[in-house]
This record gives structure tokens, sequence and C-alpha cells, in this order.
């Protein structure tokens, strides 16, 4: 299980990126493994690594749909995580903390890393 911290750091290079890219697609796999051993709900799983910013909004709407059928069955109540701009450094922190927060809201009801 990877641990949802690196999901707050905000990647400053193609490397943090590719680390980021990678716990988030694995945390997420993670989640919906959990969600079916204690629910039985099968839940979407979309290819999320690696991020490919060149196709961000195929990403994020994929994305959007597997935070979506996460928070239903866990009762989180979730951010538009439809939208990033990636040239503005403050929205990109913003989102990455909106995002990290769902993650470790999952991760504690399902009591992941």
């Amino acid at each position: 299980m990877m641990s949802v911290i690196v999901l707050f750091e905000t990647p400053e290079s193609e490397g943090e990126l590719s680390t980021w890219s990678f716990v988030n697609a694995a945390h997420h796999r993670d989640i919906i493994r959990i969600i079916f051993e204690q629910t039985g709900e099968i839940l979407p799983e979309y290819p999320l690594d690696p991020f490919d910013p060149e196709n961000m909004n195929t990403w994020l709407y994929n994305h959007q749909q597997m935070h979506t059928a996460q928070n239903a069955i866990l009762g989180i109540g979730g951010w538009n995580l439809l939208e990033l701009n990636l040239k503005n450094p403050e929205a990109v922190a913003n989102w990455i903390w909106y995002h990290a927060q769902e993650h470790l809201q999952a991760g504690q009801i399902l009591e992941l890393g």
C-alpha cells in the first residue's frame, strides 16, 4: 500500500510528477480493492499512470469519475477535480491539496496508509 503523504507534495520536476502519478494510481487501486473486499462493490478503474499533461482533459475526467465513485460509497464530500491549470502554480498547489484531502479521508475510513 502506498503512503498518501506523497499526494500532498506538489510535483516540481518531471521525476516528482512521475512519483506522484504512480502513488496516486496505486492508492486508487488500494481504495478500489479494499472497497471491493469490504462491500463487494466494483468501482471503475481508469489508467492514471503516467499522468500526461498533453492529454490532461481525459485524465481529469477519468480521475474525477474514480473519486466520485469512491466518495459516494465512503460518504466523502468531494471537490471538483476536473479543473487544473498547470500554468498557475497556486492553482496546482490548491488542486493537489484538495485531491490529497480526499485520498486522506478515504485512507482513514479504509485504514490505508
